[in-house]
């Protein structure tokens, strides 16, 4: 009975919280998907990432380990999903991007948070930011064909993850006055994410199911399989062990539609993609929870 109750802690509010962003989309309430997206990567993702690492501190050792873990797992992604793409002959603008980059924001914050608390939610920001950063980058940049360096001079978590570091390795600490304004703002993030996931999963045009599905069942089998095995490869223990097979077993994100959408590859299939491996993911994360926990 109490590791249920653990679990209950731990999903059943994701769920709710997805589950009001779907009956919001069911009755037909305007909801503007840009506006909350743009503040929550622009102003609350920063400040989250900043007020978490002012209130737990991880060793410099413990930061290089799991970037260096996060960045393997990143690698492995890509790998796998070149040759796989490679092996079916699909188009890879369209289908890489969604493989490489899981939903790491929207439900691995969230799920890492109530499992671990601050430091689990520390951990998962290191593999988030990798995530974010990477998705905006190397992901549009295959979507659209063309790499710029522009774009990565716009992403704000760069700067609030720069911010972190220095905040880890040195005695610095944001004012009272900043540090509470800052948490307030990043105190959106998650609720704000789980409730766009739900309204967004409504509005996605679904296409060609037969692969989607296939390839969102791989997104998540591979995501489990990697993340284990960089757990062992890096013999990680504790909450940094569960954080990297958890945010690497999460679904299709997202970010992966939108830049399919916006550069026309694909984008019904890659919504497909998206929906199926989300709705298994919700099936699959308690028993995901109990062999981590």
């Amino acid at each position: 009975m109490e590791i249920i109750s653990q679990l209950s802690d731990i999903v059943v509010p994701v769920f709710i919280c997805v589950a009001f962003g779907v009956l919001w989309a069911k009755i037909g309430t305007p909801f503007d998907t840009g506006l909350i997206t743009s503040l929550v990567y622009n102003i609350g993702v920063p400040c989250l990432i900043l007020t978490t690492f002012q209130k737990v501190t991880l060793s410099p050792a413990t930061m290089a380990e799991i970037a260096l873990a996060t960045l393997a797992c990143y690698v492995s992604f890509t790998l796998l999903a070149f040759l796989l793409i490679r092996a079916l002959r699909l188009e890879t603008a369209s289908y890489l991007p969604a493989l490489m980059f899981p939903l790491t924001g929207s439900m691995g914050l969230p799920v890492s948070y109530f499992a671990f608390g601050d430091q689990g939610l520390a951990l998962a920001i290191v593999y988030f930011a990798f995530g974010t950063i990477g998705s905006f980058t190397i992901g549009a940049a295959i979507a659209e064909g063309k790499v710029t360096v522009r774009g990565l001079l716009r992403i704000p978590v760069l700067y609030a993850v720069a911010i972190a570091l220095v905040m880890q390795l040195t005695e610095l600490r944001l004012p009272a006055w900043i540090f509470n304004t800052v948490e307030l703002l990043g105190g959106i993030v998650i609720p704000a994410q789980l409730v766009a996931l739900g309204f967004s999963l409504l509005q996605l045009k679904v296409g060609g199911m037969a692969r989607s599905a296939s390839l969102g069942v791989f997104r998540l089998a591979m995501g489990v399989a990697v993340g284990f095995a960089i757990a062992e490869l890096f013999d990680l223990d504790g909450a940094a062990r569960a954080i990297v097979i958890i945010q690497s077993a999460m679904p299709v994100a997202v970010s992966s539609y939108l830049f399919a959408e916006k550069f026309n590859r694909l984008p019904e299939e890659v919504a497909g993609m998206v929906v199926v491996s989300t709705a298994i993911s919700f099936v699959t994360l308690p028993f995901l929870l109990l062999l981590v926990l």
